[in-house]
């Protein structure tokens, strides 16, 4: 238990990022965003060269906060951004709570900024042939990459999940893969035959390649770098970014998140399952795709039935005869 007072702001910042990667086996990219807004945050408190490094945080009031906030908004910060900075520090200051370091949790007066719920962008399923092909399927590079997305619209898993996975992690005679979630909770997922097939070919033709590039050894990971070591988050981030845009569509790793989820739905899947195989704690999180999938359904009843809008000849405002759909 540490007293109030004893431990300077850098260092409360510096123990709780590390609490979050060796206590709740946090991904460096979420420890990345935690550090960001933190560190942001002791920046406008204390901006004196050193001042955080001798100063602590528990003379800050909910005054404070909120002058912090008010500088945010005038900043021109979004209030999506706003509400995931007041996010990061409300998990901080419980944490100093609960260690003893301040005695009032001053984050527990504010509410965060209302802003508009927006549905998640997905791919039409028309989309995600050419996207999965978009990459060469004769390369050691191009046969990963094409894994890669097979993967991740197969299993719905995160980028920080998909690049923690280990040869071992795929058994490929059950169909199943093991994934390693938020906080080190594992759960295990069905993989679809095509992907299932990228997976073999990429163990057997793409995988032995780029590990001989490693003269220390590739270790265990199951996608590697052009180097023959574990690709990182970012890598798969821009590698994928590089192959959306061949195909002509734009998107990240977390698009086939959202669209792996969307199509399982809109194919009469039920939520509770969906909820498990994203590895969702709360039911209502996996709710927002069913407004996506509402979405779809209004379109293509728009777009096919008979009388969802005149068919004998005359024309509403907006009709389009071009082709352009």
């Amino acid at each position: 238990m540490v007293s109030p007072g004893r431990v300077s702001a850098q260092e409360s910042v510096s123990s709780y990022l590390r609490y979050l990667r060796q206590q709740m086996g946090y991904s460096e990219h979420t420890i990345r965003g935690y550090a960001a807004d933190l560190y942001g945050m002791l920046e406008y408190f204390f901006p004196e060269e050193g001042e955080a490094a001798t100063l602590s945080l528990v003379d800050l009031d909910v005054r404070d906060m909120r002058r912090y906030l008010a500088y945010l908004l005038s900043g021109g910060y979004a209030r999506s951004t706003i509400a995931r900075k007041l996010a990061s520090m409300r998990s901080f200051w419980r944490h100093l709570a609960r260690e003893g370091a301040v005695v009032d949790n001053v984050l527990s007066y504010l509410s965060s900024p209302k802003i508009p719920r927006r549905l998640p962008g997905f791919f039409y399923r028309e989309q995600v042939e050419d996207i999965l092909t978009a990459p060469p399927g004769d390369t050691p590079e191009g046969i990963r990459d094409r894994c890669i997305m097979e993967t991740l619209y197969s299993t719905g898993m995160r980028v920080g999940e998909l690049v923690q996975l280990n040869v071992t992690s795929v058994e490929e005679r059950e169909g199943i893969v093991r994934v390693q979630g938020k906080g080190g909770r594992e759960r295990i997922i069905p993989v679809g035959e095509h992907a299932l097939r990228a997976l073999q070919r990429y163990l057997q033709e793409g995988r032995p390649v780029l590990a001989s590039r490693n003269a220390s050894g590739a270790g265990r990971g199951l996608y590697l770098n052009h180097r023959g070591a574990r690709l990182t988050d970012r890598g798969v981030r821009w590698l994928v970014r590089k192959h959306l845009a061949a195909s002509g569509a734009s998107g990240s790793p977390h698009t086939f998140r959202h669209s792996f989820a969307t199509h399982l739905l809109d194919g009469g899947a039920d939520l509770r399952s969906v909820q498990m195989m994203l590895g969702h704690a709360n039911l209502s999180t996996t709710g927002i795709y069913t407004h996506v999938s509402r979405a779809t359904v209004r379109r293509v009843y728009d777009r096919y039935h008979p009388r969802s809008r005149d068919q004998g000849g005359v024309e509403f405002a907006g009709d389009d005869h071009s082709g352009r759909h």
